[in-house]
Parts: C-alpha cells; sequence; structure tokens
C-alpha cells in the first residue's frame, strides 16, 4: 500500500502520462510494428512507468513491447501490425534480454482504431 501512495506523489515530469506497473486495466493506443520477431506498439507521445520493483521504473518510452497469453489474441495482435490500435491490459517494466522495448504489456483486448 505504500508503494502504491509514492508512486500517486510522484508523477514523472514531462510526461502526458505515468502508469502504475501490474494494474490491470491500462489502455493504450498507437501504431503496431514488428521489430526482432516482437510486437510492439509506437506511441504518439512517451508515457512513464511506475513500481515497486527497479525494474518496473520507467522514465519515458515511446514504443511497448506488447504480447498476450492466449494463442488466439497472440494472432489478433499479429494480424494487426501496421494499423493503429487501442489496446487494454497490464505494465510491467523489460526485465530479460527477450523484451525488445522498456516498458512491456500484456495485452487482454486488442482493436483496430
Amino acid at each position: 500500500m505504500l508503494c502504491a501512495l509514492v508512486m500517486a506523489a510522484a508523477p514523472c515530469a514531462a510526461q502526458d502520462a505515468c502508469y502504475a506497473a501490474g494494474e490491470d486495466g491500462a489502455i493504450a493506443e498507437g501504431r503496431l510494428i514488428e521489430r526482432d520477431d516482437a510486437i510492439i506498439l509506437k506511441l504518439p507521445k512517451p508515457i512513464c512507468l511506475k513500481g515497486c520493483e527497479d525494474s518496473d521504473n520507467v522514465p519515458a518510452s515511446g514504443e511497448i513491447h506488447v504480447y498476450a497469453l492466449d494463442d488466439g489474441l497472440q494472432k489478433t495482435l499479429r494480424s494487426l501490425i501496421g494499423k493503429d490500435v487501442h489496446l487494454r491490459g497490464s505494465f510491467m517494466g523489460a526485465h530479460t534480454q527477450h523484451h525488445k522495448a522498456p516498458i512491456v504489456m500484456q495485452v487482454q483486448e486488442a482493436d483496430e482504431i
């Protein structure tokens, strides 16, 4: 609980939006591209991420590595590459060499805009 209070009290400077890591229902919009066999959401404006883990504190990023645990939704994401999309899911900071952007999003819903 203390972590949530600290996050709310310390928003990122110079960014339009700063999101809490690990919270379901996060929304992101932008254009999907593919890079290094990963699906990347290119954002119109950078966002920042705050969390209790060091890897979850990202000062600013214009890209999010997106993935889905559901095979059908992962196929949907692949079919949306090159298109503008509206995604809902949860954010976390990159913490392995397989993450291709500083912020990672586990997607639960994906729609073309």
